[in-house]
């Protein structure tokens, strides 16, 4: 029987829980998951490790396995000549930042699927990306590629581990942070950053000049904060423009809700289609914000739109939320969201068509259009004869009617901690600036699924499939679920929330802190060469920085000097590389005046139900330095010891560093005593 015709044989692969994984289980490449196993197999047999790292909502991730880990020949010369080791980047970050620096470093760019051939003690020695089956684009077929490796591991192998062991010594430098080489944190660095943006600015488009473009909502909270703290009026200026442009652009999803990943151009018009929580979740946050400052209505769109997206096709029954939608659609990239000329101006006419950018060629190619809007949105609403809310809720539905027709992306159904602690913190406050009482309980829900499934045994697992994972919760699980729950309590006043912020907060202390300040990614580990410490943002932010958000801000609430001195000490710690790279490091940066003392505590007294007077003042007053106390606990001893409600009625009293003005039952007047006591 031909190896063609036999029976479908499955690998290591399958017993995974991570979808990624088992999406290779039936490829004919012997796949081992990361772990010692492998390892073993790889010194045993003197052989190289090719580690490969994707994710499922990755379009050359899918190519790359349609291409070569389904090719019978490249299959045969992995099995034969290396031991193939697949990792999911969304199970294990920590592992693909090791080897992405890796890559970064000798090739001066990163990305997936991330292709790196290994030592057998773990040291990379030669990388890149994605590799076609045949040499095209510049690129060497990923047959040749491997047998170059092959020759040069069984012929030049003192070469080969003499490059491996420099290149290690390289990544281990980028990934710690020296001892005792900082120092104390100030302002001056938000205004370095500032400046650094300013020059970097995309005048016409928002944005970062260049392309491709990706939203970067860290970015625009550190300038929504900026603006405050300064006043500086062209940092709100840069967001407003960012954000508008965005929105116009094909990133945003005019159909169901929701953004993409980034455009591939400079003006927002053309996306990379696949939709991940995190960005999500950050996106919600930001234009939330920027409607609290702005009081432009599209933002409220937006909000509407995307929560809905959100609870409609990520949303588990279970609770939490799934991680991402894929870019492909039956094999074709975007394939869900494109439209022909005929589908779009026979549902809604060729006037409206031509307005939302399409032609009968197509803005994407091939006759197909990404959905889009004029600069000017009114003139949709002029031309369907409706009001702005009402066209752009028509042409949703309209378009939305031929969308059913089309194969949905498959979902990436991991609900992963780190992710859904964001979309805590998006989910809280663009509930509560809205009013919206039921949006406010999916919130809780999703809480309270993370905390009961998935945080046990004294740790988080690092997400739920099927079951809790295997993988233990990182330092970013532990951080962001934290800060996702603090945001949480301060917009519902449910203390529980609180208390869980709080333990999630003393196991970062116990598990993740390094004896000369900071923090590192992941707690002790014999599968992983070192302990990274990872102080710059990716695609969201940090873990470390998130850190030092959630124990800063709950020194604010507790007075726990233990708190504030871990906080103090890691960003002390990391002060210097921040300093030379503010760009790479905003989240940490926007961190610098809870430390500083810049901050402030507003406690609120109301009756039984607090969340409508939250909800008042979260969409009458942006202060993001002001932590917000509305449900009395024990732990609260000192910010609430002797405060009560005048005669009944709402009472605000407005701290800062634990003393505290005289009352006000008046918001009119809160906001001025803040503005007054935060410039």
């Amino acid at each position: 029987m031909s190896r063609e015709s036999s029976p479908q044989r499955v690998n290591r692969l399958a017993g995974s829980r991570s979808p990624y994984l088992r999406l290779h289980a039936d490829d004919p490449v012997d796949w081992y998951p990361w772990g010692e196993e492998a390892f073993r197999k790889a010194r045993e047999e003197d052989r190289p490790i090719m580690l490969s790292v994707g994710y499922l909502s990755c379009h050359w991730c899918h190519v790359m396995q349609r291409e070569s880990f389904r090719n019978r020949v490249i299959s045969d010369i992995l099995n034969k000549h290396f031991v193939p080791v697949k990792v999911d980047r969304e199970e294990r970050p920590d592992v693909d930042a090791i080897y992405m620096r890796s890559v970064i470093l000798m090739t001066g760019q990163g990305g997936w699927p991330l292709t790196v051939f290994l030592t057998p003690d773990l040291k990379p020695f030669f990388g890149g990306t994605y590799f076609p089956p045949e040499p095209r684009h510049n690129l060497p077929s990923f047959k040749d590629v491997l047998l170059a490796v092959k020759e040069a591991w069984e012929k030049r192998r003192e070469e080969v581990l003499k490059s491996g062991s420099s290149l290690f010594e390289l990544v281990l430098r980028s990934l710690e942070i020296g001892a005792g080489e900082g120092e104390d944190a100030k302002l001056d660095v938000m205004d370095a950053a500032y400046d650094q943006l300013v020059l970097i600015f995309d005048d016409e488009f928002g944005g970062v000049r260049g392309a491709p473009k990706f939203p970067m909502p860290t970015t625009h909270l550190f300038l929504l904060r900026y603006w405050r703290l300064r006043g500086e009026v062209l940092a709100l200026r840069m967001v407003q423009k960012t954000l508008d442009s965005i929105f116009l652009g094909g990133v945003y999803d005019h159909v169901d809700g929701g953004f993409h990943r980034y455009a591939v151009d400079r003006a927002w018009t053309i996306p990379h289609f696949e939709k991940m929580l995190y960005d999500n979740g950050m996106l919600l946050r930001l234009y939330a914000e920027a409607w609290v400052a702005t009081r432009n209505p599209l933002y409220l769109h937006v909000l509407g739109d995307t929560a809905r997206w959100l609870l409609s096709k990520l949303k588990s029954p279970d609770g939490g939320f799934y991680s991402a939608l894929s870019a492909e659609s039956g094999g074709i990239e975007g394939g869900y969201y494109l439209y022909s000329w005929e589908e779009v101006a026979g549902s809604l006419g060729g006037d409206v068509a031509r307005l939302l950018g399409c032609s009968p060629t197509g803005n994407f190619g091939n006759g197909l259009n990404v959905i889009r809007l004029p600069a000017q949105p009114e003139r949709l609403a002029k031309a369907l004869d409706m009001d702005l809310p009402q066209a752009l809720n028509y042409i949703s539905q309209r378009l939305g009617e031929l969308r059913k027709a089309k194969k949905p992306p498959e979902v990436d159904d991991k609900i992963i901690v780190s992710w859904n602690g964001l979309l805590l913190s998006g989910l809280s406050y663009a509930a509560t600036i809205t009013s919206n009482r039921a949006l406010i309980d999916e919130a809780k829900a999703s809480a309270d699924f993370l905390l009961e499934k998935l945080y046990f045994d004294g740790g988080l697992r690092r997400y739920w499939r099927e079951g809790p994972s295997e993988a233990r919760g990182l330092l970013e699980d532990y951080a962001l679920l934290g800060c996702g729950l603090l945001d949480l309590y301060e917009w519902s006043g449910e203390t529980k929330y609180l208390d869980s912020a709080l333990s999630l907060a003393s196991n970062i202390l116990e598990k993740f802190s390094s004896s000369m300040g900071g923090f590192y990614d992941t707690q002790p580990d014999p599968d992983t060469p070192f302990r990274p410490m990872t102080i710059e943002d990716h695609a969201y932010p940090s873990g470390y920085s998130a850190a030092v958000q959630l124990l800063s801000s709950l020194y604010l609430l507790t007075g726990e000097e233990k708190f504030f001195q871990a906080s103090r000490e890691a960003l002390k710690r990391a002060s210097k590389k921040i300093m030379d790279d503010p760009l790479s490091h905003i989240s940490l940066i926007s961190t610098v005046p809870l430390i500083l003392g810049n901050g402030g505590q507003l406690v609120v007294l109301s009756g039984d139900d607090s969340w409508p007077v939250l909800s008042q003042l979260a969409s009458r007053v942006y202060e993001p330095y002001v932590v917000v106390s509305a449900g009395r606990s024990g732990v609260l001893r000192s910010l609430w010891e002797g405060k009560e409600a005048t005669k009944g009625v709402t009472t605000y009293y407005f701290c800062k560093g634990f003393k505290c003005l005289l009352p006000t039952t008046r918001l009119e007047e809160l906001e001025k005593i803040m503005r007054q006591e935060l410039s």
